[in-house]
């Protein structure tokens, strides 16, 4: 089984069809896929040609209620907050982010992600999809010594070890990688990251 993830698109449409052309099983857009709310609708038109197959969460730019009534007017599924299972492995995902700068509508505080995350305790053979990355990691170093990923993710992470983790939000570390324990961790970017599930 093969799985596409991909963040950060940010209505860029010929990165949108770039990542649902790969052949895959399962797609999910972690996301990002507007900016500031703008320009849903017309990456919905995109993933509509791989309906039932596409998982979506929100980034910082969108809300959970955005995501929700997009997923159900494109039929794609609302992957926020929620586990699935794929084969014999269980997939988790929260969107937002830990807090920015920008007052962007989709943040959480550390203390919410902490709380967001104790639902997955627990979960065997996970794999973890989230728009933000840990703290004080290769996938969150926007600038030279400069972190702005999430304390309370890296904390669960080191304590849950989830076989895997994908994210986005920090553009400069799309592409990178990096290893909390035995979890292998991954910024998808707009390029995306094809897993081919053992």
């Amino acid at each position: 089984m093969k799985i596409q993830i991909f963040s950060d698109i940010h209505g860029d449409l010929k990165s949108l069809e770039r990542a649902i052309s790969q052949p895959a099983d399962i797609y999910i857009a972690a996301g990002d896929l507007s900016t500031f709310r703008r320009g849903l609708d017309r990456c919905g038109a995109i993933l509509q040609k791989q309906e039932g197959r596409v998982w979506v969460l929100p980034g910082n730019h969108e809300t959970a209620d955005d995501t929700r009534d997009f997923c159900a007017r494109f039929g794609l599924t609302d992957f926020h907050r929620q586990i699935r299972r794929l084969e014999s492995t269980n997939w988790a995902g929260l969107g937002y982010s830990n807090p920015t700068p920008f007052d962007t509508p989709g943040e959480y505080t550390e203390e919410q992600i902490a709380e967001a995350l104790a639902a997955f305790n627990g979960l065997a053979r996970l794999y973890l999809v989230v728009h933000f990355p840990p703290y004080s990691t290769k996938l969150d170093e926007f600038a030279p010594g400069k972190h702005a990923g999430s304390h309370a993710l890296r904390e669960w992470v080191e304590r849950e070890q989830p076989e895997m983790l994908f994210c986005g939000h920090i553009h400069e570390c799309a592409g990178k990688s990096d290893q909390l324990g035995r979890t292998r961790c991954f910024n998808v970017g707009k390029a995306g990251y094809l897993l081919d599930l053992p």
